[in-house]
C-alpha cells in the first residue's frame, strides 16, 4: 500500500520536460562568480525586501528562465521577477558570456519595457507553463491578471459588511452583526491572499 501511494504521489508531482536544462539551472549559483555581485544582495539593497524573500525571488527567476529556455515560446515574467531579470542582464559579462551560452544554450535578450501583466497574453502563457512544470504559482510573486475581479469582489464584500452592521444596529440583531464581521474578515483575507509583492518594500530610514 505504501509503495502504491508513493507511486501515485510521484505521478501527481510536476515533471520537468527538459531535465538537462533544469539540472544546469539548479547547478548555477546566482551568488558567486562570474557575477560581480550576488543577486540576492542586490535585491535586498535595491528593493528593501528581506533576505528570505530575495532568495525566493531568485528561485522564481530560475524557474522563469527554465520556462523560457525549455518552451521556446515568448514568455513574460511577473513585475517582481522582471526586476531580477533586469538586474542579471545588467551584469553583462556574467549574463551574456556565461549564463546564456553555458546554462540556457542560447542568448535570451530582455525585451525592454513590458506591457502591464494584466493585458499581456505572454504573461498568461507563462502562468500556464508554470503550472504545468512547477504547480500553481504563488500570487505574491505571480499576481493574478484578473485583478479587477478580485478588487470588485473586495468592494462588494465591504459594502455588504457595512450594510450588515447597519442592519444589526437598526434591528439590534446579533445575527446581522456576526454576518457583517464575517464579511469584513473575508475581505481582509482576500486582500492578503491576492496581494502581490511590491517592487519596492517600505524601509525605515536611519536604521541599520
Amino acid at each position: 500500500m505504501g509503495a502504491a501511494e508513493d507511486k501515485r504521489t510521484k505521478t501527481m508531482e510536476p515533471i520537468k520536460k527538459d531535465r538537462q536544462l533544469w539540472h544546469r539551472l539548479e547547478g548555477y549559483s546566482f551568488h558567486e562568480r562570474p557575477l560581480t555581485r550576488s543577486l540576492v544582495d542586490r535585491l535586498e539593497e535595491e528593493t528593501g525586501h528581506s533576505v528570505d524573500v530575495c532568495y525566493i525571488l531568485v528561485e522564481e527567476y530560475r524557474r522563469f528562465m527554465y520556462l523560457v529556455g525549455s518552451t521556446g515560446e515568448t514568455l513574460s515574467p511577473s513585475p517582481i521577477v522582471d526586476v531580477v531579470w533586469q538586474m542579471h542582464t545588467e551584469d553583462e559579462k556574467a549574463y551574456f558570456e556565461d549564463f546564456c551560452p553555458r546554462v540556457i544554450g542560447r542568448t535570451i535578450h530582455h525585451p525592454g519595457d513590458l506591457p502591464p501583466f494584466q493585458d499581456d497574453p505572454a504573461y498568461l502563457t507563462t502562468l500556464d507553463f508554470y503550472a504545468e512544470e512547477f504547480g500553481r504559482p504563488q500570487v505574491q510573486f505571480w499576481p493574478d491578471p484578473d485583478v479587477a475581479t478580485v478588487r470588485m469582489s473586495s468592494i462588494l464584500f465591504w459594502i455588504s459588511g457595512i450594510l450588515a452592521i447597519m442592519l444589526s444596529l437598526l434591528f439590534n440583531s446579533i445575527l446581522f452583526a456576526g454576518f457583517g464581521a464575517f464579511l469584513f474578515c473575508t475581505t481582509l483575507f482576500l486582500r492578503w491572499k491576492f496581494s502581490s509583492l511590491p517592487l519596492r518594500a517600505s524601509r525605515k530610514r536611519g536604521l541599520t
